[in-house]
């Protein structure tokens, strides 16, 4: 079997991971504060994947250039404090079904850094499928605000309705959701050139990955300090184990990434990764009924992620 094909096949696996492991943490994250359960599910993953690092590969963990070391810091600074913090907050705010797919924009940032800067080629079929993709999400997130859209109310004299209403929708938690998911699409954009880069100096996966997840969490606690044993004390105990058993589960999908970026192109394994919400949603219809609202919209965008998938995939051989 061709390596890019393994890459592809290393890269579906991701997004069952990132489906599977979001939908766990949106049950805890309702009564979890999105900072502190990043910082959760980023410990559940590290210490399964450093015990499997230290057990079996211990006389490798120190013997990498430092340049190695420097860019394992600056994809696990860029990943997880950024990246995965926006994605919590989206998900806390918006849940699975609206979140993932506008988070699936991610392609296009990573087709841009692709070919301008590592020199891939963007293939029709791979072009192609980028923009199906991009059309799902558009058709998610304009079903989600017309949802969301409030009533019309009177407003004072010498006010407008119309502003006035403009300004209560730009004030919802879903438009920073919103905001926080697309943020997160830049992030995880980025993200494939500079695991490319990491994982370059050493073919082990667990290496890594250890050394990205750790700086991870040192760096989300020294950002939030004294509030983690406050956030732990009220947050509970339910809550946190689902956050927890996510976190890990994600994890595992990073794992998996460092080994799709080895084989295949970026251009490549970036939308077959984001083809997650396609899980994503079939998960949140069977386990959280009580906490998402799955419209024809959401279904219809979904789905067309899953074309542009296919087109991508097609890309690989042409």
């Amino acid at each position: 079997m061709p390596t890019e094909i393994i890459g592809a096949f290393m890269a579906l696996g991701v997004s069952f991971c990132f489906a599977t492991g979001v939908v766990l943490a949106r049950v805890g994250l309702v009564n979890v504060p999105s900072s502190t359960g990043n910082l959760l599910s980023l410990l559940g993953g590290w210490l399964l994947i450093a015990t499997v690092a230290v057990a079996l590969y211990s006389h490798d963990l120190f013997t990498l250039p430092a340049a190695a070391y420097l860019w394992m810091a600056g994809a696990g600074a860029v990943n997880f404090p950024m990246g995965r913090f926006l994605s919590m907050t989206s998900l806390k705010l918006l849940g699975v079904a609206r979140a993932n797919p506008v988070t699936s924009t991610a392609p296009l940032v990573t087709a841009f850094v692709g070919v301008v800067f590592l020199d891939e080629n963007l293939t029709w079929p791979i072009a192609l499928g980028i923009l199906v993709t991009m059309s799902g999400v558009i058709m998610v997130v304009t079903a989600a605000l017309r949802e969301t859209r409030p009533r019309q109310v009177a407003v004072p004299s010498g006010g407008s309705a119309q502003a006035g209403s403009l300004r209560a929708r730009m004030q919802t938690p879903f438009r920073v959701g919103y905001a926080a998911a697309f943020g997160s699409a830049i992030v995880y954009g980025i993200m494939p050139a500079l695991s490319k880069q990491a994982v370059s100096y050493s073919a082990n996966l667990f290496i890594t990955a250890s050394f990205t997840l750790l700086t991870g969490i040192l760096i989300m606690t020294l950002f939030l300090g004294p509030r983690i044993p406050r956030d732990l004390r009220m947050s509970p105990l339910r809550s946190l184990a689902f956050v927890f058993a996510g976190g890990t589960i994600m994890s595992m999908g990073v794992l998996l990434s460092y080994g799709a970026v080895l084989r295949a192109p970026i251009i490549v394994v970036s939308p077959i990764i984001s083809s997650q919400p396609v899980i994503s949603l079939a998960l949140a219809h069977i386990f959280l009924q009580k906490l998402e609202r799955i419209t024809w919209p959401l279904v219809a965008g979904t789905l067309l992620v899953v074309g542009g998938v296919v087109g991508i995939t097609f890309g690989i051989e042409t």
